[in-house]
C-alpha cells in the first residue's frame, strides 16, 4: 500500500512539473503518465472507420507476398521507450537472411479453402463465430486459430510461420521505427485497435497502415501466432544471426494488436505469449517463406 502511494504521488509531481509546458514531447509524457493514475479513464474520441473510396472487397483467395531483403534490424525497445516491458529490452542489432512475407494477414476465405481440401480443421463451431462462414466477413482476418492450426495453414501453402524477428523487421524496418505506419503523417487512421471500430476488418481495410516494406494491418485487427517460442529473458542471450527463439518454454509469442488492445500494444517490438492449444476471438495469424522455397 505504501509503495502504491509512493508511486501515485511521484507520478502526481511530474504531472504538476509538465503542466503548462507547450513542447509536445512534454505533452506526450504528460499523457503517459496521467494514463497510468488510478482514476484515469481514456476519453471517447468518436472517430469512425470510412473505407478508402478505391476499396475492393473482391475475395482474396490468394496470398499477396513482400520481399524482406537480407540485412540488419532494430529489434526490442530502449529504457527510453516509457510504454516498453521488460521482456523488450535490451534492444539490439539482428541479422536476418532475406525472406517473403504476406503481405495482409490470413482471411476467412483463405483459411476456408484450407478447411475444404481436408487439410485444415477449424477450431471453434459456427456458433461460437458465425463470422468465418459469412460472405460479408470474408475477407477480415481468420479468428480462433490456435498455432498449430496456423502452423498447418502456412505448411500447406508451401510457407511456415514467421519468427519472432522476422515478423518484427517486416513491422518496423531497418532502423528500428516504434510503430509499423509512417507517425508523420495527419488525418488518417493508421490502426484498427483500441476498441476503435470494436470488431475486425477487412485486411486491405487501412492501407496507411502500411508498413515500411509494404506490409498491411501489423499495428492492429487480429493479434498474430508467429513461430517461436516465448521466454522473458530471451533477448539478453538470443543469437546475432537468424534468431528462431528459445527451446520449448510451454508459450507461443504472438506479435501485433488486436482490435480490442489499447496503443500501447501497436508498437512493433511488443510482445504476448499465449499456449499453442488456445485459440480466441483476437488471435489470427500470417505467413511467411524462406527465399529458397519461393
Amino acid at each position: 500500500m505504501k509503495i502504491r502511494i509512493k508511486k501515485i504521488a511521484f507520478l502526481l509531481s511530474v504531472v504538476v512539473i509538465l503542466i503548462g509546458c507547450t513542447p509536445i514531447s512534454n505533452a506526450t509524457l504528460y499523457k503517459r503518465i496521467v494514463k497510468h493514475l488510478p482514476w484515469y479513464s481514456p476519453k471517447q474520441t468518436g472517430i469512425s472507420l470510412t473505407l478508402p473510396v478505391d476499396f475492393d472487397d473482391t475475395p482474396k483467395t490468394y496470398i499477396d507476398w513482400i520481399y524482406i531483403k537480407s540485412g540488419e534490424f532494430t529489434m526490442g525497445s530502449s529504457d527510453l521507450d516509457l510504454e516498453h516491458a521488460d521482456d523488450e529490452l535490451p534492444q539490439h542489432r539482428v541479422f536476418l537472411d532475406a525472406y517473403w512475407i504476406s503481405k495482409t494477414e490470413i482471411t476467412n476465405g483463405m483459411y476456408k479453402n484450407c478447411v475444404d481440401a481436408g487439410v485444415c480443421k477449424y477450431s471453434v463451431s459456427h456458433i461460437t463465430n458465425p463470422h468465418f462462414l459469412d460472405p460479408a466477413y470474408t475477407n477480415h482476418p481468420v479468428v480462433y486459430i490456435n498455432w498449430k492450426g496456423a502452423q498447418e495453414f502456412c505448411n500447406w501453402i508451401g510457407g511456415r510461420l514467421p519468427t519472432e524477428a522476422e515478423w518484427e523487421k517486416a513491422a518496423r524496418g531497418p532502423d528500428g521505427k516504434q510503430y509499423p505506419w509512417d507517425t508523420e503523417l495527419d488525418g488518417l487512421i493508421f490502426t484498427n485497435s483500441n476498441n476503435l471500430v470494436g470488431d475486425t476488418t477487412p485486411v486491405n481495410a487501412l492501407p496507411s497502415s502500411v508498413s515500411y516494406y509494404g506490409v498491411l494491418d501489423m499495428n492492429g485487427n487480429v493479434r498474430e501466432w508467429v513461430y517461436d517460442w516465448y521466454d522473458l529473458d530471451y533477448y539478453k542471450h538470443s543469437p546475432y544471426n537468424n534468431p528462431q527463439g528459445p527451446e520449448k518454454t510451454g508459450l507461443k509469442v504472438l506479435k501485433g494488436a488486436s482490435y480490442l488492445d489499447s496503443i500501447r500494444y501497436t508498437r512493433a517490438a511488443n510482445r504476448l505469449a499465449h499456449k499453442p492449444n488456445s485459440p480466441g476471438a483476437t488471435r489470427g495469424f500470417r505467413c511467411a517463406k524462406s527465399v529458397y522455397s519461393y
